[in-house]
């Protein structure tokens, strides 16, 4: 049950620039070496000039930092993965990682975040062996994160951009990571743990899908045969004051009627 009307443009958010961030571990042996592998490995469709990437066809720019080896990396891939199920052969290697490359570009749409998802592609095969999500704590294996964009579609983004899974220490659910595709994340309360990331999924992805506008006391229901739900604004959300994490566009919580 799904009684929203549709908007035509994302909702403004104004003064904020949102940022996503995507980490990607490799074993370049210089700079300079990733320099020519990237033109070379996506046949001059990205090049790298000092902290920009540049997608030459798209006119798109992208920040970039070429870090030294962190020792963390193991363990911070090992925790974002774990909604992934990466295997641990993958974590030797990005235990093994000689550099570190992060990404950074202006999102908050699925444009946006679409167009670095495939920045980030390029990256992997120039050489990252994973990447992750900084900006939703998600972490992928370089396969996993080409698949996404394999016959890609806009809500593939989802997967990519957004984590569906938390607990908060009151036994509420919520997601993170939707501002990188331009909507606010959920949070639900008072349901098992299990149908409240069902709800959350079917929520988000009708956002995406149908891109409608929500007010304040409406309800939803993923059917004529499920329990409603009432869509409340909610002011205090768990990453409130978490650079990486906090959701400019706001968050919707979710409570059975």
């Amino acid at each position: 049950m799904w009684p929203f009307k549709k908007r035509n443009q994302l909702v403004n958010v104004t003064d904020t620039t949102i940022n996503s961030v995507l980490c990607i571990p490799g074993n370049w042996n210089s700079r300079e070496e990733f320099i020519l592998s990237i033109v070379s490995s996506t046949e001059g469709e990205y090049i790298n000039v000092g902290n920009v990437l540049l997608n030459t066809k798209l006119k798109q720019h992208y920040t970039i930092e070429f870090c030294e080896r962190d020792d963390r990396m193991y363990e911070a891939f090992k925790y974002a993965g774990k909604v992934n199920n990466v295997s641990e052969f993958f974590l030797e290697e990005i235990g093994s990682h000689k550099y570190v490359i992060y990404i950074n570009a202006t999102t908050g749409s699925l444009k946006e975040a679409g167009n670095i998802a495939f920045a980030g592609l390029a990256i992997l095969r120039s050489g990252g062996i994973g990447i992750k999500v900084e900006t939703a704590g998600k972490a992928f294996e370089k396969d996993q994160w080409a698949k996404c964009l394999e016959n890609f579609e806009t809500s593939n983004l989802y997967d990519m951009f957004v984590l569906d899974s938390i607990v908060y220490p009151d036994g509420s659910t919520y997601s993170c990571g939707m501002h990188n595709i331009g909507f606010k994340d959920t949070l639900v309360s008072g349901e098992e743990f299990q149908d409240a990331v069902k709800l959350i999924r079917i929520f988000s992805f009708y956002q995406i899908v149908d891109n409608p506008i929500i007010h304040n006391n409406q309800t939803f229901s993923i059917d004529s045969h499920s329990p409603r739900f009432r869509i409340t604004n909610e002011l205090s959300q768990p990453n409130e004051g978490i650079e990486l994490f906090e959701n400019p566009f706001g968050l919707w919580k979710l409570s059975r009627v």
